[in-house]
C-alpha cells in the first residue's frame, strides 16, 4: 500500500501522500460554505477519508458504516493478510489443482491483468515474491541486495504466464503453475475501494463529495464552497511536504504513484535501491523518474495503471498517455530540481486551478 499522512480541512481534504496528492483550497471567509459530514479512518492498511457536502442521511456514523462495509466486502476478496479472505487462502494453497473463487475476484483479475498487459507487461500480480526479496514487503528487510542467483529463483514464479484463469457462465478458478505462485493485488485495493464508495453515494442520489482511500482519489461535484473539488500534486524533491502543482479532478478519478522516500540501502556498497521493482528484470528501475499521476473514469484503472507507467518512466509513461488518450503527468528528479512533464489530456485539470487561483486575486 501506498504510505500515506491524512488530515481534513473544512471545504476540503488535505491529502498527503507518497508520492502525494493533496488538496490545496485556501480558505476563503467571505464565501459561505455548506455544512458536510465528514468522516476518516483506517483501511487495508492505510487511510480513508470521505467528505458529503449537503451532509449524509444518518450523520458520520452511517456514512462511516457505508464506506466500511464497502471496504470489508473488498477486503474480504483481495487481502493478503486475512486468512479468511478468498486471495490469501488462494496464495497458501500449495497445489496446482483449480481452486474456485468468486466471480467478482475472478473481474479484479483479470481486468488488473488486462491493464498490466497494457502497459508491457510493467504492472504483475505475481511480483510480490521479488517484492519480498528486496525488503519491501512483510518480510524482513536485509542488509544487503540480493544476488542475481535469488533473483533469478524467484522470477521462475513470477510473470502472468505462472497462473491461469478459468471462468465460465457461472463458475470462476485460479490455477497455478507452480506451487509458490502467489496474488498479489495491493496495487488495485485503494482505487476499487474509492471505485466502491462513490458508486454507493452515487446511486443514494449524492452529488457533490469526495473520497480518497490513501493515494486514490474520488469526487463528483463541487465541495462545500461550490468549487471544483482541488487535489495537488506534491513537490517530491522537497524536504518538506508542499505542494508543487494543483489540479482540479473534474469528476474522474485521481492516483499517483511514486519511488522517492521508500528506498532500501545496500550497507556494504552504499547503494540506493527505488521501491518500484520491475517484475520483468527482478531489479528495482534506476531512471530518475520519482512520480506518475494518472487521471481516468475509474480509481481502480489509475490505480491499475500509475505503479507500471512508474516502472516504464516518464518517457515511455507520456508516450503511452499521449497514444492511448489517458491524462498522465510524470515528475523527474533534475540534477535535485522537479521536471514536471505531462499529456495535452493533462492540461485541462491544471487550467481549471490556474483559473480558480485567479479568480481569488
Amino acid at each position: 500500500m501506498k504510505e500515506i499522512v491524512l488530515a481534513l480541512i473544512t471545504g476540503t481534504t488535505l491529502l498527503l501522500l507518497a508520492p502525494f496528492i493533496c488538496a490545496c483550497d485556501k480558505q476563503d471567509t467571505k464565501v459561505s460554505e455548506q455544512t458536510s459530514t465528514v468522516i476518516q479512518g483506517k483501511t487495508m492498511g492505510t487511510f480513508y477519508a470521505v467528505n458529503v457536502v449537503g451532509g449524509y442521511k444518518g450523520g458520520e456514523e452511517a456514512l462511516r458504516n457505508l464506506a466500511e462495509g464497502e471496504f470489508a466486502r473488498i477486503t474480504a476478496e483481495i487481502s493478503t493478510f486475512d486468512k479468511e479472505a478468498e486471495l490469501y487462502r488462494f496464495n497458501d494453497f500449495h497445489s496446482t489443482e483449480p481452486f474456485k473463487i468468486s466471480k467478482e475476484l475472478s473481474l479484479i483479475i483479470q481486468n488488473t491483468v488486462y491493464q498490466g498487459r497494457r502497459i508491457d507487461d510493467a504492472t504483475d500480480i505475481t511480483v510480490g515474491p521479488l517484492v519480498n526479496l528486496w525488503g519491501f514487503g512483510k518480510d524482513k528487510k536485509n542488509s544487503a541486495a540480493p544476488t542475481q542467483e535469488q533473483i533469478n529463483e524467484r522470477l521462475q514464479i513470477v510473470g502472468f504466464d505462472k497462473f491461469e484463469l478459468r471462468t465460465n457462465e457461472n463458475e470462476a478458478y485460479l490455477i497455478k503453475k507452480d506451487p509458490n505462485v502467489r496474488l498479489d493485488l495491493a496495487t488495485v485495493g485503494e482505487g476499487l475501494g474509492a471505485d466502491a464508495v462513490a458508486a454507493k453515494l452515487a446511486i443514494e442520489g449524492y452529488k457533490n463529495f469526495m473520497v480518497n482511500v490513501a493515494g486514490a482519489s474520488r469526487s463528483y461535484g463541487t465541495n462545500a464552497k461550490g468549487k471544483k473539488w482541488r487535489l495537488g500534486i506534491e513537490d517530491p524533491t522537497s524536504p518538506q511536504r508542499r505542494v508543487f502543482v494543483p489540479i482540479c479532478a473534474l469528476d474522474k478519478a485521481v492516483t499517483t504513484a511514486g519511488s522517492y522516500r521508500n528506498y532500501f540501502k545496500d550497507e556494504k556498497s552504499g547503494r540506493i535501491y527505488s521501491h518500484a521493482i520491475d517484475p520483468r528484470t527482478g531489479y528495482p528501475v534506476s531512471h530518475q523518474t520519482m512520480s506518475v499521476t494518472v487521471i481516468s473514469d475509474s480509481a481502480f484503472e489509475s490505480d491499475a495503471l500509475d505503479t507500471g507507467l512508474l516502472v516504464l518512466g516518464a518517457d515511455k509513461a507520456l508516450d503511452w498517455g499521449r497514444k492511448n488518450g489517458y491524462a498522465v503527468a510524470t515528475i523527474e528528479n533534475n540534477d535535485g530540481k522537479p521536471l514536471f512533464r505531462y499529456t495535452d489530456e493533462f492540461k485541462k485539470y491544471l487550467d481549471c486551478a490556474t483559473q480558480q487561483d485567479n479568480q481569488k486575486k
